[in-house]
């Protein structure tokens, strides 16, 4: 944020009147009031005299929903800069915005909005905006009238942003500048929705359908009654409209100026807009403000790092050095507090007298936090150990694999056994992958001759990595076995450290032949590492 003493300030205020000898426009309605404007840096800086012309066009005796209509609003006085201002305008700076009432068929504000583009102006001379427009879209029938509620000059001078607001004296209510006659059927509306409260510089999320599908949405926050919209009370934000008109996303409302009050967050598609109410609040904070230094001691000529929390939001603090008597010792640096509260900032040790670090709006709030200057130097020894690899190896739980007792009855049947789980370590401290895999014989028959081959086995692998280990282990995949090694788990060299500790298992199920020799059949499922 960019400030400026106020007595410059009041240099990019116009506060007199000035009328402009120039004939309306046709179809235009001259409309003269008494304006109240106040500054955002000075408050109120006095009543002025306002002359507008509103014209609309197309003219037309009947208008249809839908219709698109230009609303220009032409300035027939202009308000001068102070006398007594101790600069003058600069060219290019100064843009308008201005908001009309719609009553009738529509009941919303519609802006305005002119170029930044204006002569010099020194104190004493008419400040000369440019005239603004708007394009209005007709949502619904019936009888519908414009007139003028207030605007807004916003200069940017270099040195600061100032807005001045104008809206109608005490008293002072502006005529209707146009009445319109709209016929056809109601067109639905956007509708939108969102968090209702928040603070200055939290994240609000917004919710909204039947927008133009995939425009892109213009957003902002107004006054409560949808004038005086600002699109810059919003830094940043991530609204989509898809394909089908659904708006979604969120948005980040600025931290500063941002006063808290009532308000409207709006969404326009270029076309069509909605509103929802929202109350910003100041953010509190849970607890009373609290601070740590890192480190808590060192030497003169140090950078520490100060954070803290529950410091009030979006303000600024001074921190410095003192003794063992409170005294300042060095420079005062300031440090900034983010919107829910939080503080960091470095200082740099100045003095050996040193004892606390204190935080501090030199006001209400005082935080000390202690400091320890180190004046004999440190010591330090070094710490060091090899660790030397080990090795890849592995375990089972048991050696028997037994499916039990299956009667023959001429139907091929398939029973089912678990394999004992296998223990896989790799201590080896490489970049190293590994591969546990199993082949399988023919179980043969107590007579030497009879087989079931071993194809009529296959397994489902099921493998997991322990706690604490570097590497992912990939199952196997569900295949027969065969006496050509088959994958039950394996771990990917990746160029990064591995090992750990794996368990591998599988169940496995064997298809017995329809008709076969009656008696024991035996094999080996052999297990390698590699």
């Amino acid at each position: 944020m960019r400030r400026t003493p106020a007595v410059v300030l009041a240099g990019l205020l116009g506060i007199a009147g000035a009328v402009i000898a120039a004939a309306p426009a046709a179809q235009a309605v001259e409309i003269d009031w008494t304006s109240s404007c106040t500054n955002d840096f000075m408050g109120p800086v006095g009543d002025t005299p306002t002359k507008v012309d509103i014209s609309v066009s197309p003219v037309k005796d009947k208008y249809q929903v839908g219709d698109q209509v230009s609303v220009t609003w032409k300035w027939l006085a202009y308000n001068k800069v102070p006398l007594n201002s101790p600069i003058s305008v600069p060219a290019d700076s100064t843009k308008p915005a201005g908001d009309i009432q719609l009553s009738g068929a529509q009941s919303e504000v519609f802006a305005l909005e002119g170029p930044q583009k204006n002569p010099m102006a020194a104190p004493g001379e008419e400040l000369k905006v440019q005239d603004m427009t708007g394009t209005l879209t007709l949502t619904a029938p019936g009888t519908l009238t414009l007139a003028p509620k207030g605007y807004r000059t916003i200069t940017d001078a270099g040195i600061a942003i100032s807005t001045t607001t104008c809206v109608p004296a005490a008293g002072q209510v502006p005529g209707v500048a146009a009445t319109l006659t709209v016929e056809g059927q109601q067109s639905e509306g956007p509708v939108l929705s969102g968090t209702t409260e928040s603070h200055p510089g939290f994240d609000i999320t917004l919710n909204g359908s039947n927008f133009a599908p995939n425009a892109t949405p213009q957003l902002s926050l107004c006054q409560a009654d949808g004038s005086q919209c600002d699109a810059g009370a919003f830094v940043s934000h991530a609204l989509t409209i898809d394909g089908q008109g659904a708006l979604s996303g969120k948005a980040t409302l600025r931290s500063f100026p941002q006063p808290d009050g009532a308000y409207a967050v709006k969404v326009s598609d270029g076309t069509r807009s909605a509103s929802y109410p929202i109350t910003i609040t100041p953010y509190v904070p849970s607890g009373p403000p609290t601070a740590t230094v890192t480190p808590s001691a060192g030497k003169v000529g140090d950078t520490i790092t100060v954070k803290g929390v529950n410091f009030p939001p979006l303000n600024g603090l001074f921190l410095y050095e003192t003794n063992a008597d409170g005294e300042i010792l060095g420079d005062i640096p300031s440090g900034g507090v983010d919107a829910v509260g939080n503080l960091t900032a470095e200082i740099t040790i100045f003095s050996p007298a040193t004892t606390m670090i204190r935080i501090t709006n030199f006001g209400d709030l005082t935080v000390d936090v202690p400091f320890t200057v180190l004046t004999v130097p440190p010591l330090s020894q070094s710490a060091s150990v090899t660790l030397a690899p080990g090795a890849l190896a592995m375990t089972q739980a048991g050696d028997g694999l037994d499916f039990g007792s299956v009667t023959l009855n001429g139907e091929a049947q398939t029973v089912k056994a678990n394999l004992n789980q296998v223990t896989v370590v790799d201590a080896r401290g490489g970049s190293l992958g590994w591969s546990l895999t199993g082949s399988m014989t023919d179980l043969v028959a107590a007579n030497g001759t009879d087989k079931i081959p071993a194809g009529n086995l296959a397994w489902t692998p099921s493998c997991a990595a322990g706690a604490g280990s570097l590497s992912t282990v990939v199952n196997g995949t569900a295949v027969p076995l065969s006496s050509a090694p088959a994958t039950l788990c394996s771990v990917t060299a990746d160029g990064k450290t591995s090992g750990g500790r794996f368990t591998a298992g599988a169940e496995v199920s064997l298809t017995t032949p329809k008709f076969a020799t009656a008696g024991a059949y035996t094999g080996t499922l052999t297990l390698t590492l590699i």
